[in-house]
């Protein structure tokens, strides 16, 4: 066993939050597009629709890019279910990592997109049964359309994408792999820097002598 270098430091295991604190994501295309946060016995299950202005009955539509004038407003419906083989029957796993948690919807250009947390290390025990987790690195999927699915930033490429054993190297074999600026970069960029902690635990914002 190497030892650590007696000039540096000791290195510092920070380890990702236990299995306990993950879930999955999946998807569906058809026959409306919907993306599901999926634990060991409920699922999550986000859909884009649009209600016409003045109308409050909302529409399903598959891919719809609402714009300035055109009457639509965007909305997401969101179902918590227990996991049933009907619930999840036409799901398929949209990366076969977890994740950590989501970080609530944005609507950017007339597209929404859900963030998730796809990496975290633990930064503190607070005491028993308190954790507190540094975001690490974050993800945003579409909800209205399938175009933001494989792009992904130069800056930001796994190469595990790549591998024909994953999910998604299955599907980019079948497809050239976009390297560009996707909508929510700049975002993307500012939530992974390393200055954000979420808990799942308690409320970060209550001091501890009023829990």
């Amino acid at each position: 066993m190497e030892r650590p270098s007696t000039t540096g430091s000791w290195p510092v295991h920070r380890p990702s939050p236990g299995p306990e604190k993950s879930s999955q994501i999946f998807i569906r295309e058809h026959p409306h597009r919907a993306i599901a946060i999926v634990s060991d016995s409920h699922s999550l299950i986000f859909r884009y629709s649009t209600t016409v202005s003045g109308n409050s009955t909302p529409l399903s539509v598959h891919g719809h890019r609402p714009r300035n004038g055109d009457g639509f407003e965007s909305k997401c419906m969101v179902e918590f279910s227990r996991n049933t083989r009907h619930v999840l029957q036409h799901y398929r796993p949209l990366t076969p990592q977890p994740i950590y948690g989501t970080l609530g919807l944005i609507s950017v250009d007339g597209d929404v997109f859900l963030c998730v947390v796809t990496q975290a290390t633990r930064a503190a025990t607070i005491r028993p049964g308190e954790t507190v987790e540094r975001i690490a690195s974050v993800e945003f999927y579409c909800l209205n359309t399938s175009d933001y699915d494989f792009v992904y930033s130069l800056d930001n490429l796994d190469p595990e994408l790549s591998d024909s054993s994953s999910v998604y190297g299955q599907n980019l074999a079948r497809r050239d792999l976009a390297i560009e600026q996707h909508p929510c970069q700049e975002l993307r960029k500012l939530l992974s820097n390393g200055t954000f902690y979420y808990s799942t635990d308690f409320d970060l914002t209550s001091r501890l002598q009023n829990r």
